[in-house]
């Protein structure tokens, strides 16, 4: 059933692929949200494959430890992400082979915790739209259950107009409210052909749709850079 008596504004967020930055789109949305004054909460409800992330001189630098710091590390870690998956899989995969069965009524009440005294909620998923969690239950589904507005970050590299029509697609058809697609740079180095001409093609095919350019960030554990590079990005619409 979809939850529509929440007053928080939630919002999902979704790649079009895995590595293309999405984990540090939502980092930058949440830093500049607080920056801008705004009761900010950020969720990952399924991490998987963390042993295979970098381990700093402050512990496990994971996807869920980067959103709450960008948060202000005011939240517990266990709200933030109520499910750890070790193997770097499909979150229903990865619960299968661990002998974990995900009960979306636990990742409810977690996320009710989660957003006591907030009005910004921001959602981030794994990979993409379709990704399953359950066998019935994929990202589109998830994100539609819990009255999410959806925002789509997609890699810029050869092959990425196909993937943000395929995502938008999926996400009309879920009914899900598509609030924008960020253009994530990936890497430091010259633009190559496909990459110079994506936001202005995918201007041309989704005209209406609004369309954001995210930069490459060096320091992608700087709250401050992070919300610079929202804030240059035109991305305060989205707050």
């Amino acid at each position: 059933m979809t939850d529509t008596t929440a007053s928080i504004r939630r919002l999902g967020v979704t790649g079009t692929d895995t590595g293309i930055g999405k984990t540090v789109v939502t980092c930058a949305l949440a830093a500049r949200a607080r920056q801008l004054g705004r009761r900010v909460a950020a969720m990952k409800p399924l991490e998987s494959g963390i042993e295979e992330r970098p381990v700093s001189d402050r512990g496990l630098a994971s996807d869920a430890e980067r959103l709450r710091a960008a948060c202000g590390n005011v939240h517990d870690l266990s709200l933030v992400r109520p499910y750890v998956l070790v193997e770097p899989l499909a979150p229903m995969v990865a619960a299968q082979r661990a002998g974990i069965e995900l009960s979306f009524s636990r990742l409810e009440q977690t996320r009710t915790q989660l957003e006591s005294g907030h009005d910004l909620l921001l959602v981030e998923g794994a990979g993409g739209l379709l990704v399953p969690i359950t066998r019935d239950v994929s990202y589109a589904t998830f994100f539609s259950r819990w009255s999410c507005e959806l925002l789509i970050v997609a890699g810029n590299r050869l092959g990425v107009l196909n993937h943000v029509l395929l995502t938008v697609q999926v996400a009309e058809q879920a009914g899900l409210t598509v609030r924008g697609v960020v253009l994530s740079t990936i890497s430091d180095r010259e633009p190559s052909v496909a990459e110079a001409t994506n936001f202005d093609v995918l201007q041309q095919l989704l005209p209406g749709q609004a369309l954001y350019r995210f930069p490459w960030v060096e320091r992608a554990d700087d709250p401050d850079a992070l919300a610079a590079a929202a804030a240059a990005s035109g991305m305060d619409a989205l707050l």
